[in-house]
């Protein structure tokens, strides 16, 4: 299972580079039209559309490498102060929460991303995109969120009902700072 979960880590990695990649070329689409719109007065790559797929795919490709990274953001009021055993229960079941709204997120954007290919939906700008292509790789970023959590939430249930709740406490639990300084996320005592 640590094989697996190394392997969707390194896959998240990947998907949130593609996600990072597609802003960065989203924004040199918008200074290229801005440049334009000031120079010759007309919009020619239509950036705000492009952008705003862009900026949907980032954010679902991006989701699952947060979980994996473990950059999500926590409320630590009542977590830091329970004994482990109990820290490790609420880290499954945030993560088996996680994956029910993730799994229920697939499913109805897939409907959609369905519906817009059966009927041949296409954007009503002059690029006249299919919907299906943007909303397919938005589809396919919330999917593997939904395989990662699932994966993550069954690893925590399996070692928490075996008696090893601080082994998923390390994976599935908070941060800690040497973590956050070896991810390049935290910052050095001084």
């Amino acid at each position: 299972m640590n094989t697996l979960l190394k392997w969707c880590t390194s896959c998240s990695r990947w998907l949130a580079w593609f996600g990072g990649l597609a802003l960065l070329l989203s924004a040199a689409l918008i200074s290229l039209d801005v440049i334009f719109r000031a120079i010759w007065k007309t919009n020619y790559f239509e950036s705000f559309e492009l952008s705003t797929y862009a900026f949907a795919i980032a954010t679902a490709m991006g989701m699952s490498y947060a979980l994996v990274s473990k950059a999500h953001i926590r409320i630590e009021l009542l977590y830091v102060k329970l004994p482990p055993p109990w820290r490790a229960w609420l880290d499954v079941w945030s993560y088996l929460g996680l994956a029910v709204v993730s799994l229920a997120l697939v499913y109805w954007c897939a409907q959609t991303v369905m519906g817009n290919l059966d009927t041949g939906a296409r954007s009503n700008t002059s690029l006249a995109i299919p919907l299906a292509a943007p909303q397919g790789l938005w589809l396919l970023g919330l999917s593997w969120l939904a395989v990662v959590s699932t994966l993550y939430a069954l690893f925590g249930l399996i070692k928490v009902l075996t008696g090893r709740s601080e082994e998923a406490g390390r994976k599935l639990g908070m941060a800690t700072l040497q973590e956050e300084i070896e991810a390049g996320l935290g910052k050095e005592k001084t």
